[in-house]
């Protein structure tokens, strides 16, 4: 009797079954990274389009703020120191170069319109933007003799 390793050949007909099914192939991995690859270039185009909405979304609310803040500004001067005519001046500064302009009519002695425009200047999809609103004193327009 020969104390040798013989081969069993149901034995080995299942070790081979086994070792074929336990791993992947090259064709399944190729097609994994592909469907991956996809995937993630999916995803970066959405990142980008993101990205893209929201630098518009920060350029609309800072020419609002502007735009608010030169209301506010026409606003705060004195009714007998708003002269009927039209200023225009151009702002540089990030984050939203401008050209800003305010025009006050003289509707009566007693009221006035004014009217601001904000148009940005480096951003081809703003729009420029607008508000318009009337100051009104009550009383005489003329300011009183300052006395001692």
């Amino acid at each position: 009797m020969e104390h040798g390793l013989s081969e069993d050949p149901v034995m080995t007909a299942r070790t081979k079954r086994a070792r074929q099914g336990a791993g992947f192939t090259l064709i399944e991995i190729l097609v994994s990274i592909t469907i991956l690859s996809v995937g993630i270039l999916a995803l970066g185009t959405l990142m980008a389009r993101g990205a893209r909405s929201a630098g518009a979304a920060s350029a609309v609310s800072y020419q609002t703020t502007v735009l608010g803040a030169e209301a506010a500004r026409f606003d705060a001067i004195p009714f007998t120191l708003l002269t009927a005519g039209t200023t225009c001046d151009t702002v540089a500064a990030a984050p939203l170069p401008r050209i800003r302009c305010g025009t006050i009519t003289d509707i009566n002695p007693k009221l006035r319109r004014v009217s601001v425009v904000v148009t940005p200047t480096d951003n081809p999809l703003l729009q420029p933007d607008s508000v318009v609103f009337e100051r009104s004193i009550s009383g005489s327009a003329v300011p009183p003799l300052s006395t001692p």
